[in-house]
């Protein structure tokens, strides 16, 4: 008797939480199942859906707020060294730099799928506010920007697809304006800047 009471009561409380929130509870075969019911118009009948707003993906678990994973690595054919920027390419390690390969490294490129042998390569992370200060070598991405200041990167498909690049900061005193301008006299906002931590 108590039994049949309290499966009743529990019944009655998901029905009412379902009605309260528009949701239909199916129990088939003893599986339940929930749906969000489709809104309905004056007369009760099912409206079309709505189309939902586009938003900027969010990354996914283990990646930081550019969309880089933990084991992605930037590479180049050469280094920074004097040239004002350079091209870097998203990469994975395939066959880790060793004395046995004169210090180079196997790389998968992530844009193109091509396999590259390098010496350049550079870990990273996003940058914290106390690391973006003149002379410090960032790298940046190239594919996104907004009255001429390059921005993070907003879509996981953009930011593993589209160029990167690595300068210096050379001017820090627009950073109240949102940006800052790196060698090569490109500008970025701050948030789009990753320091390089190997």
């Amino acid at each position: 008797m108590i039994r049949s009471f309290l499966a009743l009561f529990v019944l009655l409380s998901i029905a009412v939480t379902a009605h309260a929130f528009d949701v239909e509870k199916l129990i088939l075969d003893g599986a339940s199942r929930i749906r969000e019911s489709a809104p309905r118009d004056e007369a009760g009948q099912d409206e079309a859906p709505r189309p939902s707003k586009s938003r900027p993906s969010a990354p996914a678990a283990g990646e930081d707020d550019h969309f880089i994973q933990p084991d992605d690595v930037f590479i180049a054919e050469r280094p920074l060294g004097s040239h004002a920027w350079i091209s870097v390419q998203l990469a994975k390690v395939t066959t880790a730099p060793s004395p046995q390969t004169k210090d180079e490294g196997e790389f998968f490129r992530v844009t193109d799928g091509t396999s590259h042998w390098t010496r350049h390569y550079w870990k990273t992370r996003i940058a914290r506010s106390d690391e973006i200060k003149l002379g410090a070598v960032m790298i940046m991405f190239e594919g996104r920007s907004s009255k001429g200041v390059y921005q993070a990167p907003d879509k996981k498909s953009s930011a593993r697809r589209d160029n990167w690049f690595m300068a210096k900061i050379t001017d820090t005193s627009d950073l109240y304006k949102g940006y800052v301008t790196v060698s090569g006299g490109y500008k970025t906002s701050p948030a789009n800047l990753r320091v390089i931590v190997r």
